[in-house]
């Protein structure tokens, strides 16, 4: 399938979108990892695209250069509050149902980008899926972080689906046990993928080969259960 791509840089909205030729009725809002809307986040946006689904990026750094550099990413990640994020992801929802045509849309998440999902699914009730894979929830909750990603998830009304590597440097396999604890309390479906070899950020990391094997699997779920959610 043929896709038609874009970049935006504001002043409303700053990211990445990538459409279907054919009218999409569904969409995809990818939050994505500190390191934002890189080729693997792109690339990401292109497969949902070839899927029949519109996607788009939030640009987490609202316009600012693509840096590799971990320690500038992690900077620029602790200036944004859950109250800022939740302005920006819920201007792109509202554009995207308001500007793209679409009836029905929904987010994945990773790593930064996947707690980011919980709390929006949680207090948007117009989402139609929530996946998110190894969500970086940490214990204690940093200074910039007002919510409790934990509490919130059994808030979730929509279907969810999680992707837990064994390997998680992020979130401790306790936080991961409250999180599941939570999602099951919910009468919404949930999903649980775990990769026990695998490592946080997996799907965005060719080494070791566990990743690879990882996302093998891993990847192919994701979009058959956001298009079986938004069809």
């Amino acid at each position: 399938m043929t896709i038609k791509t874009k970049s935006l840089s504001g002043p409303k909205l700053f990211g990445y979108v990538a459409e279907p030729d054919a009218a999409a009725q569904g969409g995809v809002l990818i939050l994505p990892t500190i390191f934002g809307v890189n080729e693997f986040a792109r690339g990401y946006a292109d497969t949902l695209a070839q899927a029949g689904m519109t996607a788009a990026v939030w640009d987490i750094n609202s316009g600012l250069p693509l840096t590799t550099d971990y320690s500038e990413c992690i900077k620029r990640a602790r200036t944004l509050t859950d109250q800022s994020v939740s302005g920006m992801v819920t201007a792109w929802l509202d554009t995207m149902l308001s500007d793209y045509g679409l009836t029905s849309v929904a987010v994945l998440g990773f790593c930064i980008g996947g707690r980011f999902a919980l709390l929006q699914a949680a207090r948007d009730k117009r989402l139609r899926a929530c996946a998110m894979a190894y969500p970086s929830i940490e214990s204690p909750r940093l200074t910039n972080q007002e919510q409790d990603a934990l509490a919130l998830a059994a808030e979730i009304a929509c279907p969810v689906q999680m992707l837990r590597p064994g390997n998680d440097h992020v979130t401790s396999p306790e936080t991961y046990e409250a999180l599941t604890a939570a999602l099951l309390k919910r009468n919404a479906p949930t999903t649980l993928q775990i990769h026990p070899a695998a490592e946080h950020g997996f799907m965005h990391r060719p080494t070791p080969e566990a990743n690879v094997a990882a996302t093998v699997l891993a990847s192919p779920q994701v979009i058959a259960f956001l298009k079986a959610c938004l069809a």
